[in-house]
């Protein structure tokens, strides 16, 4: 009997941390909200949808770019990339100091 007991107690001190760490995650650093969506219920008893609160994460804002080089095709855009790179290229004089 007293070996019952202890390996009851034992089950229970191993299963009190994992239980500690099955609570709601911690959304606090990320931008989001809940949401309650429908799911489904199985069985003879089931009532209709349920409601289950869920985690949504805000979407990505993605630029709106308008410039005209959004607008180029991949060979023009090429080009175009190659006359910047060689503005920012220091001349091929030597300086006087």
């Amino acid at each position: 009997m007293k070996n019952r007991v202890f390996y009851a107690l034992l089950g229970v001190a191993l299963a009190a941390p994992g239980a500690a760490f099955a609570g709601q995650p911690n959304h606090s650093q990320q931008s989001g909200h809940y949401e309650w969506k429908s799911v489904p219920q199985y069985g003879p008893r089931a009532t209709g949808p349920a409601q289950r609160r869920v985690w949504v994460p805000d979407a990505t804002q993605v630029a709106t770019c308008d410039c005209d080089m959004m607008k180029m095709s991949s060979t023009d855009a090429a080009d175009c990339m190659k006359q910047m790179h060689s503005m920012a290229q220091p001349s091929s004089t030597p300086s006087a100091g």
